[in-house]
């Protein structure tokens, strides 16, 4: 099979994890790329557009991004998806929902394992912001100040998963700094800065692990993020719970026809105002009171909340009906036809 996943220029290690786990558990799939099928693994694209016309073997994969009506009348085969909001969407039978297929990192050879049944700890706390927030700058400085360390998310995937996997309390506004280290049995914290944030995507995932979902908003240390993304609307600092309606409710709004008739022209001038904010940023950023210490504090903040993490017992059993599932999956696709 050809492995089918998100690329994109700037790297991101959960997108970048396909390459490590998938053809290190079942290398039998991949032995032969060019035999009209496609591996659709870790991430939220199921519906993703321009993807090679084959037959797609979906394992594990979410939805939440793109309209599912692009794969309409696709030759597609779902194995498992991420979760049941996943599987609602998608009209599977709901025992289809399993969880995300990163929960598998533990047991690729060369990545760290989960000897002990946890995280080595000891590493403090670990600060993973989404890759395209690390963007806006100030980021590292708001860590340094907090006491915390910066993982940056568009390192390999081993790099970023061995700082995940021996740290105290990972505090995460990227979804798979959340998996992984939940992985890893280090209890973790979600925030988000703006409103590049997707929620039906996580709701998705903790509810395949059995917790609620709980977002913090914090102040990010530039105003960048807002001006490309937009503000969220809840106050900073609280604690917000969302549920399955909430990851619909998203999901319609996300995938909505956009107006046609200017849209491009709308765009453009959106872009252009950004760019010219931009260049006026100290001063609205003073204005609006954003700075590193305001994120340092915030940090500091969504720490002494209470964190998340998911039963032991769920996570071995959901590890081990998934690499069950991915063996069958191996087994089956090696017979011939």
């Amino acid at each position: 099979m050809q492995l089918v996943h998100y690329l994109s220029t700037t790297p991101n290690f959960g997108d970048d994890l396909n390459r490590d786990i998938w053809p290190a558990l079942a290398p039998g799939l991949f032995a032969d790329a060019g035999d009209g099928r496609g591996f659709v693994g870790i991430g939220t694209i199921i519906g993703m557009p321009d993807v090679p016309d084959m037959r797609l073997e979906v394992f594990s994969s979410g939805a939440g991004y793109d309209a599912l009506a692009a794969w309409r009348g696709r030759d597609v085969v779902y194995h498992c998806v991420r979760g049941p909001v996943s599987a609602r969407l998608c009209g599977l039978d709901p025992a289809l929902a399993l969880t995300d297929g990163a929960i598998l990192a533990p047991l690729v050879p060369g990545l760290p394992d989960a000897a002990g049944g946890g995280a080595s700890g000891g590493g403090g706390i670990a600060v993973v912001p989404h890759f395209q927030t690390l963007a806006g700058g100030g980021w590292a400085e708001a860590c340094a100040a907090a006491g915390m360390r910066l993982v940056d998310p568009r390192q390999n995937p081993h790099a970023v998963i061995s700082a995940l996997a021996g740290a105290d309390l990972v505090l995460t506004e990227s979804l798979h700094g959340a998996i992984l280290a939940d992985s890893y049995g280090v209890p973790w914290r979600a925030f988000a800065t703006s409103r590049n944030f997707g929620l039906a995507k996580w709701i998705d995932w903790t509810a395949s692990v059995g917790l609620p979902m709980e977002l913090t908003a914090l102040p990010p240390p530039t105003a960048e993020p807002w001006l490309r993304f937009g503000k969220r609307a809840e106050p900073f600092g609280l604690a917000q719970s969302y549920g399955l309606e909430d990851a619909e409710r998203e999901f319609a709004g996300r995938v909505a026809p956009a107006i046609a008739s200017g849209s491009s022209g709308l765009k453009g001038a959106a872009k252009w105002l950004a760019h010219s904010a931009l260049r006026a940023a100290p001063p609205l950023q003073a204005a609006l009171g954003l700075g590193v210490g305001r994120t340092a504090t915030a940090l500091a903040d969504l720490a002494r909340q209470g964190p998340m993490l998911s039963a032991s017992s769920l996570r071995r059993e959901l590890t081990a009906r998934m690499a069950e599932r991915l063996a069958q999956v191996e087994r089956s696709c090696l017979i011939p036809a």
